[in-house]
């Protein structure tokens, strides 16, 4: 199949785009938030956005209420539309308190999941403690996406020295891709921190995190000042708009028009 970086193969071709790599796609990443959906709004989600999703993530803890062998025929949909599958951090968060993290992530390979988060949103875990996970993670080899941040606090973000070391700890440790928290920086906030998100691209690059973007001003934000190269967490309804962004053709894109990005901070 040619790769339709211009989407010439849909509906009204000759209308320009802006271009973007097909799936595998290695930046631009869309993450999908799926928390919970069952089969029929997952087959209309990958008939309407399949071309345009990445990663479907789990999330909410919702696959530890459904039966494995629902959980297959999911994962097998998803494979079936070339899209990665990765568990978010809530269940694992249950798996290491109780000390099953090992057996946790087995089972997770054993169905065939691409990666995991590692994450301690609603647990106390030591930088020490989510290393070890990430490697015992990498082990099975799966892809492990390390969370920065907490929620309901946005004064995480002030520990600018603590946070590049974290980020330099998860790397060090074999995690594939650095989860930025959406709570405290572009989401529950007044400001967006553009500061903040600018000064960690700046000292990593631009393709080593996935920033959490869960409204429309946030996604406009990190297209607008970052470009379609950036890797976005988004709830399943956001796909179509936001690809719209990032192909130019919604708010401030080929057309100029639509005024407010939203307010923007640069403070850090």
């Amino acid at each position: 199949m040619t790769k339709d970086l211009l989407l010439q193969n849909k509906a009204f071709g000759f209308v320009r785009v802006a271009p973007r790599p097909v799936k595998p796609r290695n930046s631009g990443l869309t993450i999908c938030a799926d928390r919970g959906l069952g089969l029929h709004r997952i087959s209309d989600l990958l008939e309407t956005s399949g071309d345009y999703i990445d990663f479907i993530k789990l999330g909410k803890g919702s696959y530890r209420l459904q039966s494995e062998a629902f959980l297959k025929k999911k994962f097998a949909a998803y494979k079936r539309a070339d899209t990665r599958i990765f568990i978010a951090g809530d269940t694992s968060e249950a798996a290491f308190m109780q000390g099953v993290s090992d057996q946790f992530y087995r089972k997770v390979k054993q169905l065939g999941v691409d990666g995991v988060e590692v994450s301690s949103a609603h647990v106390s875990m030591s930088l020490q403690d989510k290393c070890e996970l990430i490697r015992m993670a990498s082990a099975e080899q799966l892809k492990v996406v390390a969370e920065v941040g907490q929620k309901g606090n946005e004064s995480w973000t002030t520990a600018g020295k603590y946070i590049v070391s974290q980020i330099n700890a998860y790397r060090k440790a074999g995690a594939w891709k650095v989860l930025i928290q959406g709570e405290g920086v572009s989401e529950d906030v007044e400001l967006i921190k553009g500061g903040f998100i600018i000064n960690l691209v700046a000292e990593f690059g631009l393709n080593d995190f996935i920033f959490q973007a869960k409204n429309s001003a946030a996604q406009e934000w990190f297209v607008a000042n970052l470009g379609n190269a950036i890797n976005l967490d988004v709830y399943d309804d956001q796909v179509i708009d936001l690809e719209l962004m990032r192909r130019g053709v919604r708010k401030r894109g080929v057309f100029g028009l639509v005024g407010s990005l939203g307010r923007e901070s640069t403070t850090t």
